[in-house]
């Protein structure tokens, strides 16, 4: 696996033009401030404007379990708290670029 990492406090344009000049395959977002609904949700609508809505979106962070549910019905793929252990983590990753 290749990984692009394009620094901290990126705005979800950004994040989002990235992923697609690299044609990546999978978005990882990790989120400490307790900004995750409104820079995810920011994040999918960039994504979805530029015909690439298509690409998952994985979360991880300090993220309330009570908005997982919410994330994961704007479309993200799935989300990760900090005790995930890395193995299932990586397993996941491999199972949704596949």
């Amino acid at each position: 696996m290749e990984v692009i990492y394009t620094g901290l406090r990126q705005r979800p344009e950004q994040i989002a033009l990235a992923a697609i000049q690299e044609s990546v395959d999978l978005i990882g977002i990790s989120i400490l401030s307790g900004s995750h609904m409104t820079l995810i949700g920011e994040l999918i609508c960039c994504l979805q404007k530029h015909e690439a809505g298509d690409i998952p979106v994985i979360a991880g962070g300090i993220i309330p379990y009570e908005d997982i549910k919410m994330l994961k019905e704007i479309g993200v793929a799935e989300v990760f708290l900090p005790e995930t252990p890395m193995p299932e983590i990586i397993q996941y990753v491999h199972n949704i670029i596949q």
